[in-house]
């Protein structure tokens, strides 16, 4: 079985592989900044597989001392560290960018670009005296060339991602590293779905385009997971939204129409809903 290791996964699609991995018997360290949520969902990770090992430990991306100690809690806990994901990130407000505030523009590029180029450093070298090891990229809008209106951070942020993960493959060629790509494609997490107050500024004209193209966490992490786990040649491409299903997509948009994005919508309320709730009870 194999140990994984995930930066920002105490929610969304970070959450949802660590899932997948622990239902195929893989052991996982739970990463996040937050030290209470991190134990929080480690504990409840915990209590739904209890038969695999769970681990947490808080990690902030933007600092490379916080990244080095993730990999020594994991290295603490499994002994060797067989995949890593850097798949912490944010988004930046949806308005352009001479409207943005810096620390939000700094703040998008660092976590997204600079975060993953801090965690590939620091399992390149780990992985490397080990003697074997992977890495996946977490890609998004912007990874592609895509230029999107009032996404500027986020964009050139991912736009990096894969140019590091593109060179990184040749940099580890004769390395026993191997360097992989993930897109996961338009995930319904809460950082593509906005609270209440934000949504008609955020989506606009694009819904109906969102409800074709998007998914849920739970639709693309199985997938996801399994093609991590088969990959073998360095340079792997895992891509979920490639031109054959988003073609096929677009085509039965014309006789069926899908409504994941308000889906996500409810679940996102429904939840905010009984937090509201715990914490008058508690109150």
């Amino acid at each position: 079985m194999a140990n994984v290791v995930i930066t920002g996964s105490t929610r969304g699609i970070g959450l949802g592989l660590a899932r997948e991995f622990l239902a195929r018997g893989h052991s996982v360290m739970i990463s996040g900044r937050c030290a209470d949520t991190v134990a929080a969902i480690a504990a409840a990770l915990a209590a739904d597989f209890p038969h695999v090992t769970v681990a947490g430990h808080a990690c902030d991306v933007l600092s490379i001392d916080s990244v080095e100690a993730l990999w020594s809690a994991a290295q603490e806990s499994f002994g060797k560290i067989d995949y890593w994901i850097n798949n912490a990130g944010r988004n930046n407000r949806k308005a352009r960018l001479a409207a943005l505030d810096w620390p939000e523009i700094e703040g998008t590029i660092d976590t997204n670009l600079l975060g993953v180029i801090r965690g590939s450093v620091v399992a390149m070298r780990g992985m490397q005296a080990q003697g074997s090891g992977w890495i996946f990229n977490m890609e998004g809008f912007g990874s592609e060339g895509m230029i999107g209106l009032e996404q500027v951070p986020y964009g050139v942020s991912k736009y990096g991602v894969r140019y590091i993960t593109k060179a990184l493959v040749r940099e580890v060629a004769d390395t026993p590293v191997k360097i992989g790509f993930l897109s996961p494609g338009i995930v319904t997490t809460e950082m593509a779905v906005p609270r209440a107050a934000r949504r008609d500024e955020f989506f606009g004209k694009n819904m109906n385009f969102l409800n074709i193209l998007a998914d849920h966490v739970e639709t693309v992490t199985p997938w996801a997971v399994d093609r991590i786990l088969a990959a073998r040649k360095n340079g792997t491409v895992i891509r979920w939204m490639g031109f054959g299903r988003a073609a096929g997509r677009f085509a039965m948009s014309l006789v069926r129409k899908r409504h994941v994005i308000e889906e996500a919508m409810q679940r996102l309320d429904a939840s905010d809903a009984d937090n509201q709730n715990n914490t008058k009870e508690t109150a």
